[in-house]
């Protein structure tokens, strides 16, 4: 549960993305995530049928789940860049929300499946607490964090060839800077908004290069994940089984 909530919220990462690189507003960022209740309703839908007839093993189930994170990683490794567009997220964003929930409910109803009813609220109080609680806190701090740091660091490489000497900064910087003087900037201002400009490049390139060696330790690792659980033996197969219209009240 934690791993899954720990996955769940690298939207964080994404959220980063959006408003620094595509400079996409809060209205607009809200909007992607809404992508996620599709993904909510298959995977609920999945989970329905394949727990009342199920004729795999359960191993075979959550190594699906696992690659619906896969593939929403690998997507955004290989797809953000400053040319990427917003609509671009819309199908990462479905299968994370797939992912998500299908191994929710999966790993709850092995959490649960033949547990002593005495345990039924100590089970449940420990889910909430580590899968609600802490998973998110541990998760969100260590992305914040891990961002910081590669970020400073790919600043710190980048900004040690930026010179004069380097053509692409140099007509980067000039064209800044005649754009400055031509809007009837001083000199010296203008000099400042292209050094701004130019400062502004190199933070944006920085965190691409952060987010996508953060992105890609998340694909190798939920890569390999969904690969282990597909021979993981689990146990028997998981099957739930619905009372008829009636029953249920007796």
């Amino acid at each position: 549960m934690m791993l899954i909530m720990f996955f769940s919220t690298s939207t964080t990462l994404l959220t980063n993305y959006m408003t620094s690189i595509l400079k996409v507003d809060s209205t607009h960022s809200y909007v992607l995530y809404i992508w996620l209740l599709p993904g909510y309703i298959l995977g609920a839908f999945i989970c329905f049928w394949w727990f009342r007839w199920q004729r795999w093993r359960f191993r075979f189930f959550i190594a699906g789940g696992m690659a619906c994170f896969a593939i929403f990683f690998g997507i955004l490794y290989f797809g953000i860049s400053p040319e990427s567009t917003y609509e671009m997220l819309f199908f990462p964003i479905f299968l994370r929300g797939l992912g998500m929930l299908a191994l929710i409910i999966a790993f709850a109803l092995f959490a649960v499946e033949d547990l002593n009813p005495k345990f039924l609220l100590s089970n449940a109080f420990f889910l909430i607490i580590f899968r609600s609680v802490l998973a998110p806190i541990i998760a969100t701090s260590f992305y914040s964090n891990t961002l910081y740091r590669l970020q400073q660091k790919y600043m710190h490489s980048l900004s040690e060839t930026i010179t004069m000497a380097d053509p692409l900064a140099a007509s980067k910087f000039s064209q800044s800077l005649t754009s400055g003087l031509a809007q009837g900037h001083e000199y010296s201002e203008a000099t400042q908004l292209a050094t701004t400009s130019l400062y502004t490049t190199l933070q944006q390139q920085s965190l691409l290069l952060a987010l996508k060696e953060i992105l890609g330790w998340l694909f190798i690792i939920t890569l390999i994940i969904a690969i282990i659980s597909r021979f993981i033996p689990f146990h028997k197969p998981i099957r739930v089984t619905f009372a008829k219209t009636g029953d249920d009240m007796v």
